[in-house]
C-alpha cells in the first residue's frame, strides 16, 4: 500500500523473523482468535514477533463489526508503531478496508 504499510494475509509465527529480516519494524493483528482451527492465536503471535524483536498490537474485529473506535484505534497504532508496519487478517480484505477506511476519514 505504501512504504510504511504492507497489507497481508494471515501470517504465522514461523515467519516472524523472515519479516524482520526483510526490514519489517511492527505487526498489526486485526483477525479475531479462533476464526479457523488453523489459525495462530494473537499470543503466539505476540511471542513470535517478541522474539523477532518486532513490535506487536492486536486490534481484532470482524468486517461485520468495523466501529469508528476501531478505526480511530488503528490509526492510533499507524501512527505510534514503529515503521515499515505488517497489517494482516485472514485474506487480507478487512486489512485493506481497515487501512482504507482510516485513510478516507483523514487519519493517517
Amino acid at each position: 500500500m505504501s512504504d510504511t504499510l504492507t497489507i497481508y494475509k494471515q501470517v504465522y509465527p514461523y515467519q516472524c523473523q523472515k519479516l524482520a529480516d526483510f526490514g519489517y519494524r511492527s505487526l498489526i493483528n486485526i483477525r479475531p482468535d479462533n476464526e479457523t482451527i488453523d489459525q495462530p492465536t494473537s499470543e503466539t503471535l505476540s511471542i513470535a514477533a517478541q522474539q523477532a524483536n518486532l513490535a506487536y498490537a492486536y486490534i481484532p474485529y470482524d468486517e461485520e463489526r468495523l466501529s469508528a473506535e476501531t478505526v480511530i484505534l488503528f490509526a492510533q497504532h499507524y501512527q505510534q508503531l514503529p515503521k515499515p508496519i505488517m497489517l494482516f487478517c485472514g485474506s487480507g480484505a478487512r486489512a485493506k478496508l481497515l487501512y482504507q477506511s482510516a485513510l478516507m476519514q483523514g487519519l493517517l
